[in-house]
């Protein structure tokens, strides 16, 4: 193409979902009532016939999950947001009539931010007690809120890179392939610590001496946690996250004039997100390992385009995806499973240099059993899943196109 070509719009996700307890059977539904928004933007320059250059930005990796901050779960996480956006430059060169290929570079800014509540239970206990002796086993009840903890990193950089290919075999069907390298983003965030309300009143006898009546809130303020060098102090908080490498590989075949089939297939390295390593600043604070251990996934996506007529363009997809999370590491943070996703879509040639497209999507994801706390070493999914989670998501897209 020659001149200029810009494509801008939004996705918006609405996401539903919920936990079910296997000893209770109480149903927790996510606080995700709000519709995310992921943008995207194009601007396209074709320089001669044969080259053309571009920039691209967009949003393939992130997450939003939000649960009741009285959910089970809620040690693990109950407001926590990923976000990475690539800005895209890129470069297209039109080797001969049947081969084009493609390269560029990819600009990351990342955010993430993890919202999670303490458990006092595990907190050591005062002296007199013995060294390694922890609150629960001097009566607090196991998950008694005492902290809410705020981990953030407003935003990091990094730099990766993106080579396609598209191969034209005949005047009907065309081959292509596009490979986006991994990106790792250093993070130099905070995590900030704040109080909260146990609600317990101690009674007579107590293992901490003190007199009934008493609230808990007056012995963990004893404690001293919050102040400055103590182990739930503001301070600064280190973490690297691997984005993942993809690879993805496409036919489209050119049916009749009017309509066109597309059918890709999908990898993703997700093997890289081995595990999240926080390194807090103080040395009174323990430096925490996160294991996630996913697995590398396959994807299939089909997709038909219908030319209707000189201004309406029909459409329709189906997504298969395979589940990254391995089953001991289905928490509140992603409860991530395989997937089925059915899309349609309808395209407007408003005039000739302006067009509009609008899709549905709907995602359909099996429900997974899945923990709502942290796993210890040698335990297994089968020990630590304690309940079921369901996922589902209702997608509303819109792009204008201005040639």
């Amino acid at each position: 193409m020659r001149g200029w070509t810009i494509s801008f719009g939004t996705t918006g996700i609405s996401p539903r979902g919920s936990f079910i307890d296997d000893l209770s059977g109480k149903e927790t539904d996510m606080d995700n009532d709000a519709i995310i928004p992921v943008p995207h933007v194009y601007a396209v320059y074709g320089i001669t016939d044969r080259l053309t250059a571009a920039v691209g930005a967009f949003g393939p990796y992130g997450l939003a999950t939000k649960w009741p901050d009285t959910f089970a779960g809620r040690f693990n996480g109950f407001d926590n947001k990923l976000r990475s956006i690539y800005i895209q430059p890129t470069l297209a060169y039109q080797l001969n009539d049947r081969v084009s290929i493609g390269a560029g570079l990819d600009f990351v800014i990342g955010s993430v931010e993890i919202n999670q509540r303490l458990d006092l239970s595990a907190q050591a206990a005062p002296a007199p007690a013995p060294p390694g002796t922890t609150l629960r086993q001097l009566g607090i009840p196991f998950h008694t809120d005492f902290a809410q903890a705020r981990l953030r990193d407003t935003w990091t950089t990094g730099v990766g890179g993106n080579f396609g290919v598209r191969v034209k075999a005949t005047d009907r069907i065309s081959f292509g392939a596009r490979y986006l390298t991994r990106v790792t983003l250093d993070y130099d965030g905070t995590a900030a610590f704040e109080a909260v309300s146990t609600g317990i009143t101690l009674p007579a006898a107590n293992p901490f001496g003190v007199p009934a009546g008493t609230p808990l809130d007056a012995v963990v303020a004893g404690l001293d946690l919050f102040s400055d060098g103590a182990p739930l102090a503001d301070q600064g908080l280190r973490t690297s996250i691997t984005i993942p490498d993809q690879l993805v590989t496409g036919v489209a075949v050119q049916v009749t004039p009017r309509l066109l089939l597309l059918g890709d297939y999908h990898w993703v390295n997700w093997s890289v997100f081995d595990k999240i390593e926080l390194d807090f600043a103080s040395a009174a604070t323990p430096d925490q390992t996160l294991q996630e251990k996913y697995r590398d996934t396959s994807g299939v996506r089909l997709g038909a385009d219908w030319t209707a007529s000189k201004r309406w363009t029909l459409r329709g997809g189906y997504v298969y995806h395979q589940a990254a999370a391995p089953d001991e590491t289905v928490t509140p943070l992603l409860p991530e499973g395989r997937r089925n996703e059915f899309a349609a879509g309808v395209g407007f040639q408003a005039s000739n240099k302006v067009r509009v497209d609008v899709a549905y999507q709907y995602v359909d994801q099996h429900d997974r059993r899945g923990r709502v706390r942290e796993i210890a070493p040698g335990e297994t999914a089968a020990e630590v899943n304690t309940g079921l989670y369901k996922s589902r998501a209702h997608l509303f897209g819109t792009t204008i196109t201005v040639h």
